[in-house]
């Protein structure tokens, strides 16, 4: 157990920096988790892009018996694609790669303070050396191209390091990390404030590259043999106590684990292309890592006291293990591929060569203890004849054979690797040219890698040349192609008019990723745009299985139905849909349920208007939607559309149209219908709209010579249709039949004769203003005669008998507003007109009352306006009575 929890007999000091180097690498290795699920992830989003269309839905309904008169409105549709950004920095990622690889250089340098002089100063001149290459005068400090900064950091590493290895060699590793890490953080706080990059971190972290690869390489070469000094403690220390030697068990383990490496070298070379379910050079290297933990304490104690473990080597293991760690997810953050593939090929080629090698390490020197049962893990690294510094140089030999047989391509992916992170930060510092300049250098050596052609198309697209952005996407799908990549290239050629071209491309990605909900919606769109409905839905439908963004292609869907489905099944889909909480979708079912004639009660979506009140496409259309779906039974849009009309200049004239039907279903009718009246004497290309509209809320009023009116300036079947209806309902049944004749003589319709046979059976239409009305009379009340009247504030029967009851309550001045009112529209009801002279009376308007029973005589019957007469003449003799009394 000791051997496991070697720490265990440390100092307390030691024990408690033991703990913080695990945390340390703890964290980073999370870093590393959430980072390399998907690298592209990283640096490129999947934008939404929402557009706009219209579907025609009968939201009017005039219901005559058995057959309804309505008017096409616009429903608002919204459809909605996936886009890749461009490529762009995590700079979290760059600040924690930073934290975590300067603590890991931290306790290295500690560490490196603990060995004797020959190997203190090698280890402290390379570090210089590196740190030179780092070219810390890029970033700006105490002036351009100014060496400062580098003579400052190597002077205070430098003396705080020999100080500790020269002067205090008493001191504990903690003492020699905590003054290390002073050192570093005092040079961080100086760095942030007197470098004149504007970019610090990114800078430090991109020139300095080539110090944390070569670590890193270090590192993933020094663990290379780590699997299979734990497949040597594997096979023989159970076998041991039991008896029995396990050299068969070796051999059959170490050749299986070969031949893993093996196959996964000829799949990174290309050399084979097997679907096979390998493991992953991620987990090797890892495994061999971790393993290290414990193995490179047996390593260590074989070096004679030259790297003692307890003092030196833990930390140089643990820290180098941090730094590899670090820069490793540092390169999936920014999806800077040549450079996985070049540390994936360390972990496969270096892990195959080192261990062919200790194979025959292995085996020259232990097979007599094999032989002999013995434990042989436990003298591993105490060889008999062949030297453990011999086999890792002849290792390290296969490796460097190994990479020149790929015509040294890691090497050329790391320098690329290198261009693309230069690229990355004058990207950012947007000098494009120099940019895009280290960019094209980074193809110069690895033309496929996806990093480069990625991000000069982003630049291409940047700069608007959608030509070069296409060849560059095209480039970046020759070896790992990506859905981001198809989708850049998709989206380009669908902007110069090639929809086959797109289409194609977008089949290809799916052939590819076919479980990548982003190009099945695209493709799924794409298809709807071409009009090919069943492939649309197909792509969709898949689409909405795959994806985490199912709300999305289900948003579509309903598009889809919407435009391209008949009104039975749109009932049986719609019933069956699953409601979701997403803008655009909620937008959709609205226009559904448009279409559908459903006006039963939605809940209002706050989150539909944002805190600015600048509306998107989704809370646009929802907005409309919702405004004329829910016209009759919510009137808040009334009031917030006209305020978002005036948030939304382009907008506005629809907003306004939508807060109109509310504003007439369930507010001030007469304001609604007097808006719409003075838009539709305006010659706009939304006129005839404006017209039909209009002209249906005036037949649903009864006002039917108004009516008329409106619908004959309406082009189409539907104006002619509704001056038919309204010509029947105020008696003029044969204007209506000639009219519509007009329409069979084009086209016989067995609607148009149903509609001949419900008009001469005399159905009207029912109105709610009817029962409300009979409530009325039964149970005057303000309430009562208040809701007829916003029912319909133009019925003369209405209007006549609430303004009896109020001018008995004595509020004359509603009662007469009431009236003049109603005659803004229906100036010919003669019932209206007594009112008027009665009210005008009672305020004392002769002349004013004079006109009222002029208006009575000309419109009403004989027999109505002789029974007015005998109410209004003493009224007015009375009036005229007390005028002269008080002369």
């Amino acid at each position: 157990m000791k051997e496991f929890f070697f720490w265990k007999v440390w100092s307390p000091s030691e024990r408690r920096m033991t703990a913080a180097a695990f945390l340390v690498l703890l964290l980073a290795l999370i870093f590393f988790a959430v980072k390399s699920i998907d690298p592209l992830g990283n640096v490129i989003r999947w934008n939404v892009i929402s557009e706009l269309s219209e579907t025609t839905a009968v939201v009017d309904v005039l219901q005559l018996g058995e057959w309804q008169y309505g008017v096409s409105t616009p429903s608002h549709l919204v459809t909605e694609s996936f886009m890749a950004s461009v490529m762009e920095t995590d700079f979290v990622s760059v600040t924690l790669f930073l934290v975590f690889s300067l603590i890991g250089l931290t306790i290295v340098l500690a560490a490196l303070t603990t060995l004797s002089r020959f190997w203190y100063l090698a280890g402290t001149i390379v570090f210089i050396v590196f740190l030179a290459f780092s070219r810390l005068e890029m970033l700006g400090a105490f002036g351009d191209a100014n060496r400062a900064l580098f003579l400052i950091t190597v002077i205070l590493y430098g003396g705080v390091t020999y100080y500790f290895h020269a002067f205090r060699p008493d001191f504990g590793i903690a003492r020699r990390i905590l003054g290390v890490g002073g050192v570093t953080a005092f040079l961080a706080i100086l760095i942030a404030l007197v470098a004149k990059t504007p970019l610090p971190g990114l800078t430090a972290a991109s020139y300095s590259f080539p110090f944390w690869l070569l670590i890193t390489v270090l590192f993933l070469i020094v663990v290379s043999t780590e699997i299979m000094a734990a497949l040597v403690w594997l096979s023989t220390s159970g076998s041991v106590s039991k008896g029995k030697s396990g050299l068969v068990n070796f051999l059959v383990i170490s050749i299986l684990y070969l031949v893993l490496l093996i196959l996964l070298y000829l799949r990174n070379t290309k050399q084979i292309d097997w679907e096979l379910t390998l493991v992953s050079p991620v987990f090797l290297a890892l495994t061999a890592a971790i393993l290290g933990i414990w193995g490179f304490r047996r390593r260590a104690d074989s070096t004679d006291g030259i790297i003692p473990f307890r003092s030196t080597g833990f930390w140089l293991y643990i820290g180098m293990f941090i730094i590899a760690v670090s820069f490793t997810t540092y390169m999936s953050a920014t999806a800077n591929d040549p450079v996985l593939e070049t540390l994936e090929d360390v972990v496969v080629q270096g892990q195959l060569a080192m261990s062919v090698l200790f194979l025959f390490y292995v085996l020259i020197n232990f097979y007599p203890l094999f032989q002999q049962k013995l434990a042989v893990y436990k003298v591993l690294y105490k060889p008999l004849r062949f030297g453990l510094t011999q086999t890792r140089l002849f290792g390290f030999t296969i490796l460097i054979v190994l990479f020149s047989i790929q015509r040294l391509l890691p090497v050329n992916q790391a320098i690329a690797g290198y261009f693309n992170g230069l690229g990355d930060l004058h990207a950012n510092t947007e000098e494009f040219s120099l940019s895009e300049q280290y960019y094209k250098l980074a193809v110069q050596q690895e033309f496929q890698n996806h990093k480069s052609n990625y991000a000069l198309a982003s630049l291409a697209l940047r700069q608007g040349d959608r030509n070069a952005a296409a060849f560059y996407f095209r480039q970046s799908l020759l070896k790992n192609p990506s859905p981001q990549a198809y989708s850049g290239l998709s989206g380009i050629l669908v902007q110069e008019n090639l929809f086959f071209d797109a289409v194609y491309s977008l089949q290809e990605g799916v052939r590819t990723f076919p479980k990548s909900g982003e190009l099945l919606n695209n493709l799924g769109m794409l298809y709807f745009k071409t009009n090919v409905a069943d492939s649309a839905y197909y792509y969709l439908a898949r689409a909405e299985e795959t994806t985490k963004r199912a709300e999305i292609p289900a948003t579509n869907l309903l598009a889809i139905l919407a435009k391209n489905t008949d009104s039975g099944l749109l009932d049986s889909l719609a019933t069956a849909s699953e409601k979701r909480d997403y803008l655009s979708w909620q937008a959709n079912w609205l226009a559904v349920q448009n279409l559908r004639q459903n006006f039963s009660e939605e809940k209002f979506n706050k989150n539909a208007v944002p805190a600015d009140s600048l509306l998107s496409a989704s809370a646009f259309a929802y907005l409309l939607n919702y405004s004329v779906n829910q016209a009759k039974t919510d009137s808040f849009p009334a009031k917030l559309l006209p305020a978002l009309a005036a948030k939304n200049p382009v907008l506005s004239q629809d907003l306004s149209l939508a807060a109109l039907y509310s504003e007439f279903y369930s507010g001030n009718k007469l304001k609604a219908l007097e808006t719409l009246s003075g838009w539709a004497d305006e010659d706009g290309e939304k006129s005839d709209l404006y017209h039909k509209i209009l002209g249906h809320w005036l037949l649903q009023l009864g006002l039917y010579d108004q009516a008329i009116e409106a619908l004959s300036v309406v082009e189409g079947v539907e104006g002619t249709i509704g001056m038919a209806v309204a010509n029947a309902l105020s008696d003029k049944k044969e204007v209506a039949v000639v009219l519509l004749d007009k329409i069979q003589e084009k086209e016989q319709n067995a609607a148009i004769e149903k509609l001949k046979q419900t008009l001469f059976s005399g159905a009207k239409p029912k109105s709610l203003t009817d029962s409300l009305l009979q409530l009325a009379r039964k149970s005057p009340s303000d309430r009562n005669f208040d809701d007829a009247v916003r029912i319909n504030p133009f019925d003369e029967k209405v209007i006549s008998e609430a303004s009896m009851y109020f001018r008995q309550k004595k509020s004359t001045a509603k009662a007469y507003k009431l009236v003049l009112d109603a005659l803004r529209y229906n100036e010919y009801a003669p019932q209206l007109w007594e009112q008027y002279a009665y009210l005008s009376l009672e305020q004392g308007l002769i002349v004013q009352g004079n006109e009222g029973e002029e208006k009575v005589r000309q419109y009403a019957l004989p027999a109505d306006y002789q029974q007015f007469m005998t109410r209004y003449q003493p009224m007015r003799a009375l009036i005229e009575k007390q005028r002269a009394e008080f002369q």
